[in-house]
């Protein structure tokens, strides 16, 4: 591939893409001559976002997803970088369309950020860091369906679920269904069993803990809706993902994160135990 930068000094600076599509160029100022067109540094950053976006169009095109807009935002770390100080770049994707769901355009998203833009790679390789986040709209409204545009109204119904990991599970279960007098609300199988008390919830998991006998800690939210508008918002936020959203056999419907010591974080949906305590 080749393209040709053609400069006529007292007239014009242009790029020549091998295709033939033409661009102005902006360079310092040569024979007193005023040059408006494009800084070499902004069409990097025009290619990276350009590239990532083909490349996540694509794949949700594949995916028969209906993308009516995507509009995307590039930013470079620090802001004011004239890209030798250059450390990190972020891009924001703003997408419109037609029933979008949050786990099919994060996956989409990542696999154009991270594996099939070229300019991407070729930045990574030079020590740059890509991260990206986004924000889904209705293609008949314009306000976003993320929890990015309204994170401020979120929040969940408190800290009412604890899971154990037990190497002795037949006296785990007995000490808390017998002695403890909580009830068995479910019992899958021989391996797990789930006991509620008032507005409270604890799952013992059969297990040979290694380091910790605390499975993970479990956080209650009001309906399904918000279970994947938490999972979008923390997405956006960075927090490290352990499983995506799932509805469970039970009804309940919930995802894992890792809070900054690892410790995993469950925020759940649960049909009675969020009734619960949406009525106390």
């Amino acid at each position: 591939m080749t393209i040709t930068v053609n400069m006529k000094p007292e007239k014009n600076f242009t790029g020549i893409s091998h295709s033939g599509y033409a661009v102005s160029l902006q360079a310092p100022d040569l024979f007193d001559f005023p040059r408006q067109g494009i800084a070499s540094k902004d069409l990097i950053l025009m290619g990276l976002g350009s590239c990532c976006t083909v490349s996540a169009i694509h794949i949700l095109h594949k995916s028969k997803v209906d993308i009516t807009e995507c509009r995307t935002q590039v930013t470079t770390i620090p802001e004011e970088s004239d890209l030798i100080d250059l450390s990190a770049i972020h891009l924001h994707f703003d997408l419109t369309g037609h029933q979008l769901t949050e786990s099919t355009i994060d996956r989409a998203l990542k696999l154009g950020t991270e594996k099939y833009c070229v300019v991407s790679n070729i930045l990574c390789r030079a020590g740059i860091d890509i991260t990206h986040t986004f924000a889904l709209h209705c293609a008949s409204s314009d306000q976003p369906n993320t929890v990015e545009s309204s994170s401020t109204t979120l929040e969940t119904q408190g800290l009412h679920h604890v899971a154990l990991t037990s190497t002795n599970f037949e006296a785990s279960r007995e000490f808390y269904a017998e002695i403890m007098k909580m009830q068995v609300e479910w019992e899958p199988d021989t391996d797990n069993v789930y006991l509620t008390n008032g507005n409270d919830n604890l799952a013992i998991h059969r297990g040979n803990p290694k380091d910790s006998k605390l499975d993970h800690i479990g956080f209650i939210l009001n309906s399904e809706e918000e279970v994947d508008q938490w999972y979008s918002y923390l997405c956006t936020k960075g927090v490290q993902i352990a499983k995506e959203p799932k509805t469970h056999r039970d009804g309940a419907r919930s995802f894992y994160v890792y809070d900054p010591d690892g410790v995993s974080v469950q925020l759940i949906y649960h049909p009675p135990l969020s009734k619960q305590v949406l009525n106390s």
